[in-house]
């Protein structure tokens, strides 16, 4: 795929198109117990998957500095050290 902006041609000159926007619905409540309640009944309602989306999402917010510059994250190092116990372990 070519993701080069392409020079609008002669036919394409009087098109309009519509921008790409993302609407949300803002909501007024009399109570912090009424919104919390929304909140609430609206997470029920969400798939495992829209969940899961979710968790990686603040996932991701909480540990950013571990992300690779893409965005993804590093594979995980599974390396053991067994070291010897402390002389004065009692254990």
């Amino acid at each position: 795929m070519n993701n080069k902006k392409e020079k609008p041609s002669k036919s394409d000159k009087g098109k309009v198109e519509e921008p790409s926007t993302a609407f949300k619905t803002v909501r007024v409540f009399s109570s912090f117990e009424e919104a919390a309640e929304f909140e609430a009944k609206q997470s029920a309602g969400l798939s495992y998957h829209e969940r899961l989306k979710h968790v990686e999402k603040l996932r991701k917010q909480v540990f950013h500095q571990y992300l690779k510059k893409d965005g993804t994250w590093p594979p995980i190092s599974k390396s053991f050290q067994i070291m010897k116990p402390h002389p004065y372990d009692p254990g």
